[in-house]
């Protein structure tokens, strides 16, 4: 078949079905993705199915491409942005079409920033930013949560410690589910997490590695206090007996396992992103923190970190993206923004 030219085969068939080539070219993608991005690439191959029906590779112009796009948007009532779902579709045609160029097809029929090519800029929709804590919110958050922690019974914990550790590391919340005991280690003199797994809420299970990262690959993160570190150390003492008490087992040595439903502890499964995000907005009600219309949510964390990493005195950002798990292009170009302690402390030394 043409579509193993992905391993050296050189195509040469026009009149291939598109949705049966891209359904096979997704096949083949299914052991070397994790299982929320397969979910992904399965969507698209469905709303090509849906539209293109039976046309054939050599039909997909880039005319067409366009009309798709447009009546997708329409159909679904959906916003054109650089996250949206469109985006994600073109994405997923033009990386199919760009093995097919000069074999198949002359040209790709979905150009790179397709969505520059096929709306105007009044077309598209501005995402809300991601809010980011002051420093006065984050200490308010953590002092909050570790207050209620001293009183909360364990089975109660493990959302109020999420946020606690969230608040401390900005860790992706997938690798903050799938933290464990032994993943709590020393790095010289300061406590931190040297990580290697993530879990998904959506196959209720573990990612077998971190965010584009291969297999076996893991990463120390930002150091924590002692404070955190003292409370998790106590709180595996306190889970045990939990668990010993009522005939069940941490089969993954999980921080976060989920003690209040017995059949998710039984299964390991962690407390849910969701249960999370809840815990998270509860604290900030209480606390009247208003986010306005920004987003709100555990990824709050990890935007303002990294945005107080760099704009920390001494530095040093390829030590900073590397503790976050990104690249430095990454690390600058999506997390950094401007708290409004930094604006504000930029304001007055302008005026001065």
């Amino acid at each position: 078949m043409w579509l193993d030219y992905e391993s050296g085969f050189q195509p040469t068939e026009k009149n291939t079905v598109f949705v049966d080539a891209f359904e096979k070219y997704v096949d083949d993608k299914a052991s070397t993705v994790s299982p929320v991005t397969l979910k992904a690439w399965r969507d698209s191959e469905k709303s090509f199915k849906e539209y293109f029906k039976k046309a054939k590779i050599k039909d997909i112009t880039r005319s067409v491409v366009n009309k798709y796009a447009h009546q997708f948007v329409k159909d679904r009532g959906v916003t054109v942005s650089k996250n949206s779902v469109i985006s994600t579709r073109l994405i997923h045609m033009h990386h199919f079409f760009s093995l097919l160029v000069s074999n198949v097809i002359k040209e790709n029929p979905v150009p790179e920033h397709a969505l520059k090519h096929f709306f105007r800029k009044s077309e598209f929709s501005v995402n809300p930013s991601q809010y980011l804590f002051t420093d006065n919110e984050l200490k308010a958050i953590k002092d909050k949560v570790q207050t209620d922690l001293a009183k909360t019974t364990v089975y109660n914990s493990n959302a109020k410690l999420a946020v606690w550790i969230e608040a401390e590391t900005g860790m992706r919340p997938a690798e903050v589910q799938a933290l464990k005991f032994t993943d709590l280690v020393k790095d010289g003199k300061f406590w931190t997490f040297r990580i290697s797994d993530s879990w998904s809420d959506y196959v209720h299970g573990f990612n077998g590695a971190l965010k584009a990262r291969p297999h076996g690959f893991s990463r120390t993160v930002l150091p924590i206090s002692g404070e955190l570190a003292d409370f998790i150390k106590k709180y595996k003492v306190r889970q045990t007996q939990f668990l010993k008490e009522h005939n069940l087992k941490n089969k993954y040595d999980l921080v976060l396992l989920n003690l209040r439903d017995y059949r998710s502890t039984s299964m390991g499964n962690p407390i849910s992103q969701s249960g999370m995000n809840d815990m998270l907005k509860k604290v900030c009600k209480t606390l009247k923190i208003d986010s306005g219309k920004d987003k709100l949510s555990l990824y709050s964390f990890r935007h303002t970190i990294c945005t107080n990493l760099a704009n920390k005195p001494g530095i040093s950002y390829p030590w900073a993206a590397e503790r976050m798990g990104h690249s430095l292009t990454t690390f600058m170009k999506v997390y950094v923004g401007v708290t409004s302690d930094v604006n504000e402390k930029m304001m007055k030394t302008w005026i001065s």
